[in-house]
């Protein structure tokens, strides 16, 4: 036997004597928590931070400068644990892939210069959030008071060709039998 199948078998006996690398020792029961395998892993699941509003931001310059602007932060990886989803990965690490002090994974796909994109995770306190939801409330209850103006006036439509004042004076809507559309009405906010 050569000097160099000797040392092979010799590093074959010693990983098999230590087992194999990628199995990590098992836990105690009550320190794992059991996910039955039928059941889906979402990859950018993360786990809620008290008074804050968690979103994933495209890694872009413009969009990350936008989230910054609006009241956002980046989260710091010991805030939050990812699912980890690295085929062959060592399940006792977190699923976050960056390389420095912000929680980023890869999305998938490229920008216009052929660079992979990150997601960033980033956190806004609930305050900011809920006051950006108000005005975007606001902006889609006047669109809808728009449409529905008709309604609420007794009248529907506008003037037909040939139309005058006192014929549109005698359209109406009978508001016990005529139900508005469900599209238009007001939506409550989500929280």
């Amino acid at each position: 036997m050569s000097s160099l199948q000797e040392k092979a078998a010799t590093a074959a006996k010693d990983l098999l004597s230590k087992g194999n690398p990628s199995i990590s020792p098992e836990k105690p029961l009550e320190a794992r928590k059991r996910i039955p395998m039928s059941l889906p892993v979402q990859k950018l699941e993360v786990p809620e931070i008290p008074g804050f509003h968690l979103h994933w931001m495209r890694g872009t310059a413009a969009r990350l400068q936008q989230a910054e602007r609006a009241g956002y932060v980046f989260v710091r990886p010991e805030e939050v644990a990812l699912n980890n989803v690295s085929l062959g990965g060592d399940a006792t690490k977190t699923g976050n892939s960056d390389m420095g002090t912000r929680v980023s994974v890869v999305a998938g796909d490229t920008d216009d210069s052929g660079n992979a994109v990150r997601l960033y995770l980033m956190k806004q306190p609930v305050e900011y959030y809920l006051e950006d939801r108000k005005i975007l409330q606001d902006r889609n209850d006047s669109i809808a008071d728009a449409l529905t103006a008709s309604y609420r006036q007794g009248t529907v439509g506008g003037a037909a060709q040939g139309e005058t004042q006192e014929d549109l004076g005698n359209r109406y809507v009978d508001t016990r039998r005529t139900k508005m559309p469900e599209l238009f009405r007001r939506k409550g906010v989500k929280k």
